[in-house]
């Protein structure tokens, strides 16, 4: 586990756990672990390896974004993940989700993971949602995340609508 102390503050103010080891969702669990197996020997698995059809029953809470400019473009979501996100096209881009914590939180994420090669899932509590992310990198090679996989397990707390 990262220790949230050892964390740049604007990850320790969007999350109360905040993890390289696993995720505590347990569909998240199983798709970090379809992504290890698709990763095998090498540093992390293609955007090709992980294509949406193999991904079976964790699909719902499941998305791919590529990176697109300075933007990251949805190349793929899963019912709940898409709904959860607020990503209204399946084009949509981090920056025109309908979710804007949502789109804040996985911009920092992404930003972890791009410079530290590293998956993490990260949970967080605030008034009106809460949740686990998973965000694990994908590339062809070189050391460069071309894009991120992951998945968005949301829990409205009691009494919100």
């Amino acid at each position: 586990m990262t220790t949230l102390a050892l964390l740049p503050e604007r990850l320790k103010q969007l999350f109360s756990r905040f993890d390289a080891a696993g995720a505590h969702e347990h569909s998240l669990e199983l798709a970090l672990d379809h992504w290890q197996v698709k990763r095998g020997d090498r540093l992390w698995p293609t955007v090709t390896d992980l294509e949406p059809a193999q991904l079976g029953p964790h699909a719902p809470h499941l998305f791919i974004f590529e990176r697109s400019g300075d933007d990251w473009r949805l190349r793929f979501a899963g019912d709940a993940a898409r709904t959860d996100l607020g990503a209204s096209t399946e084009n949509a881009t981090l920056s025109s989700l309908a979710d804007h914590h949502a789109a804040a939180r996985l911009r920092r994420l992404f930003e972890w993971v791009e410079q530290t090669g590293e998956l993490v899932s990260a949970s967080f509590v605030s008034a009106h949602q809460d949740g686990e992310f998973l965000v694990a990198p994908l590339g062809a090679g070189g050391g460069k995340v071309e894009a991120v996989f992951g998945g968005f397990v949301s829990r409205k707390p009691q009494g919100v609508d």
